[in-house]
């Protein structure tokens, strides 16, 4: 009952479609189905007896400790939760609490980016910083292969779809990459032909799988992998 409520609060608030198995999530419900399925029925089962005295005060510790593991695993799901899905010149990169310093968070530009997203991650851009701030300039060539990790380089996604368009390569190249079903369910979903779509690397700190495009609008369709 209570994985299955953790489930439910993942796939629908936290890891919103594929990105539930881009951030790892699995090895996390793996942790909390061993706790709750496993360490509190094996630590009854070890300590059970019923000429004990302490029976009921030894239930209780096991009670807390399985609570407290619970605990544990569902604060590992909330920080690992993806925030930010962001495009940087040929790729994106899916940006989880732990990846982002509360002080680099409060530098973003706009709300959106200074708030750490409870329904799945918010869209975004690396934009091109002012000429005429040269220690912005800087900033944003040394920590270039990191920027998704500073909001303060953010731009609105809208504003680089065309970019992103010309990047992206036709989404009948993952054919050859042994990820025939995925698209053609894909495909069929959407009722449109494959040339009307392409796609680039989406990466987390754990995985990495395609992010479908729409070669019209620009538009992150679905991430497959």
């Amino acid at each position: 009952m209570v994985v299955s409520l953790l489930l439910a609060i993942m796939f629908l608030l936290w890891y919103p479609n594929s990105y539930f198995k881009l951030m790892g999530g699995g090895k996390l419900i793996a942790l909390i189905a061993g706790i709750d399925v496993f360490l509190g029925p094996l630590l009854t089962l070890i300590i059970f007896n019923t000429q004990k005295k302490s029976l009921k005060f030894d239930l209780l510790c096991i009670a807390i400790i399985q609570i407290l593991a619970m605990s544990y695993g569902l604060y590992v799901m909330f920080e690992a939760r993806p925030v930010f899905t962001v495009f940087n010149k040929d790729h994106f990169h899916v940006v989880s609490v732990v990846d982002v310093h509360p002080q680099e968070l409060a530098k973003g530009k706009k709300d959106k980016w200074r708030t750490l997203s409870l329904t799945g991650p918010v869209l975004a851009a690396i934009g091109t910083p002012d000429k005429n701030d040269k220690v912005e300039t800087a900033f944003a060539m040394v920590e270039a292969a990191h920027a998704y990790r500073y909001p303060r380089l953010y731009d609105e996604y809208e504003a680089h779809k065309s970019e992103v368009i010309n990047v992206a390569r036709p989404l009948k190249d993952l054919v050859k990459d042994d990820k025939n079903s995925a698209i053609n369910d894909f495909l069929q979903d959407q009722n449109r032909p494959i040339s009307d779509f392409a796609y680039l690397p989406i990466k987390s700190e754990v995985s990495e799988m395609s992010a479908v495009i729409d070669v019209t609008t620009g538009d992150l369709i679905k991430i497959i992998g």
